[in-house]
């Protein structure tokens, strides 16, 4: 795709989604984003226990770190979206793969489990964070009719990757300890650089839009001025002749004393009152040829004394002596530059969103699912340990909710996009039917058991992440996807935050995990139905 640079199609650029082409270099890019950070912040569930016995800690103060990266990682949906508006998808990305490369490599020199709240909870995921809303955006924009499908494809990269790092978890911990696993995956995330310098920008984003506003006022700029000064000269070029009518005769001195004054237009704008006094300077056609000499001896010393009065000016003229017409154009790009910088937030984030019952209603959503969201993948291996279950076949539980996941990606994102198909009410029971399974999870006490457990919640689970960016965009349109994505992110992040670590308490004082389980059941199934409301307050909402 080419930008046009010509001043009239700066702002009205007509773009159309490819709907493939470099898009589906953008979908795999995106699905080894998702592949490396979900995969990492997902299989992490398998240190849980290495975290209790190396550090000598409870489940619950474990459990921080294990919500911390996933909190933290939504939480920054705001920030991200205004690192993506303001640098584009492709440097944001950059930007957040070497902050959590850092933060897993700091993490290799920590003593006192403490210090991971630090390490990986909160730098791993402001970096995760800045990557996560451009991967999911940059599909948006390349993609209309395929949507669906596209961003299924990419997002499915999360639990491909939390299939195949968690047995590789294990590994790297039996064999280089938790502190050497953080440098390995410190290196690895690196690898989400070269992602994405793969994304490239596209028109419609924010960051180019503004790029190509700031060459459209720049030029506008550059006009008007240059119009100001073409008016200046014209109109000094139109008032000297008056003075300069007739032949004069200046003596050597006199042309040596005039000479300073270099052109028209500097003298002026120190002068600004040159057009209305040299007509006083014009010569008289009617007079006698006997007072002729005596006229041009006095207008001689007229314009002898003007110049040298701008010659005197000149020497202490600053750069903000400009003519009233300059001076006004400055004045009013420096208001409207000054109410930019005081609007800048408001730009970047919508605020008008929290005032949108539809976005609030998803959001309640949004929030009572992403309670419970990240409590099987954290909790499912020391469940399976606690009612008997060997570690190597724990691990592979949390293996079949990554490829499920992926699985139920790709297909609920097929689904989607089928035109008969309601993607929100898809979306609505899928969710549904996720909590109601770990809702009934604590009855399953066998290996079997846990593993049809955990082939529905991945598979249901996977609906929750690859249509929630797609119904935004059905919900509120294609132009609030970035600023919803990201406020959408806060609500998820708060809920991170708040459930994994309740779950641990509630084991600690039931040393059990059938209540906890129940409890984030329900709140799921609630999300879900919540949702087949919406269309409900849209409704009303467009009547009112």
């Amino acid at each position: 795709m080419t930008i046009v640079a010509n001043n009239q199609n700066l702002i009205n650029i007509n773009y159309v989604p490819p709907d493939g082409g470099w898009g589906w270099v953008v979908v795999f890019s995106s699905l080894i984003i998702h592949f490396i950070m979900d995969g990492i912040t997902y299989s992490l569930g398998t240190y849980l226990t290495n975290f209790i016995q190396q550090f000598r800690v409870t489940r619950s103060e474990a459990s921080i770190v294990h919500a911390l990266l996933p909190a933290i990682t939504l939480s920054c949906g705001p920030i991200a979206s205004i690192f993506t508006n303001r640098f584009g998808c492709r440097e944001t990305t950059i930007y957040g793969a070497l902050i959590a490369s850092f933060g897993f490599f700091v993490s290799f020199f920590v003593k006192s489990f403490f210090y991971l709240y630090i390490s990986i909870g909160l730098i791993v995921g402001i970096g995760f964070g800045l990557i996560y809303v451009p991967a999911i955006v940059s599909v948006g924009y390349y993609f209309e009719k395929k949507r669906s499908l596209a961003i299924g494809i990419a997002v499915c990269g999360s639990g491909f990757g939390t299939f195949v790092l968690s047995p590789i978890n294990r590994i790297l911990v039996n064999k280089y300890g938790i502190n050497g696993a953080f440098l390995i995956k410190s290196a690895i995330i690196l690898n989400l650089i070269v992602c994405g310098i793969l994304i490239r920008p596209v028109p419609i984003e924010p960051s180019e839009v503004n790029k190509r506003n700031k060459i459209l006022k720049s030029n506008q700029r550059k006009t008007i001025k240059n119009k100001n000064e073409k008016m200046l000269e014209s109109k000094i070029t139109e008032s000297l002749p008056t003075v300069f009518s007739k032949k004069v005769e200046i003596a050597e001195t006199e042309k040596s004393f005039l000479a300073p004054c270099r052109d028209a237009i500097e003298c002026t704008k120190s002068f600004p009152i040159l057009n209305e006094n040299s007509r006083n300077f014009s010569l008289e056609q009617n007079s006698s040829q006997a007072n002729s000499k005596t006229q041009v001896r006095q207008i001689n010393k007229s314009t002898l004394d003007l110049m040298a009065h701008i010659r005197s000016l000149q020497s202490i003229t600053t750069p903000t002596s400009k003519s009233l017409s300059g001076l006004n154009l400055n004045r009013v790009i420096d208001i409207e530059e000054g109410n930019s910088n005081k609007k800048k937030i408001k730009k970047f984030i919508d605020f008008s969103l929290l005032k949108d019952p539809v976005f609030i209603f998803f959001s309640i959503s949004n929030f009572l699912t992403s309670l419970g969201f990240n409590a099987p993948f954290i909790y499912i291996v020391d469940q399976a340990n606690s009612k008997g279950i060997p570690t190597n076949h724990a691990d592979f539980l949390l293996a079949t909710i990554g490829i499920s996941n992926t699985i139920g990606r790709i297909i609920l994102g097929i689904l989607s996009d089928m035109k008969r198909v309601n993607r929100l009410y898809l979306y609505s029971t899928v969710l549904t039917i996720c909590g109601i399974a770990t809702c009934i999870e604590p009855l399953f006490t066998t290996y079997t058991g846990l593993l049809t457990y955990s082939v529905v919640f991945g598979f249901t689970s996977g609906g929750y992440v690859s249509l929630t960016s797609v119904l935004l965009v059905d919900l509120l349109g294609l132009d609030k996807l970035t600023n919803a994505f990201g406020m959408l992110l806060v609500f998820q992040g708060i809920a991170t935050l708040i459930g994994p670590p309740s779950i641990g308490i509630l084991y600690d004082i039931f040393n059990s995990y059938s209540i906890p389980f129940f409890i984030i059941g329900i709140l799921i199934g609630i999300s879900g139905l919540m949702c087949f409301f919406i269309p409900f307050i849209k409704a009303f909402k467009q009547k009112n």
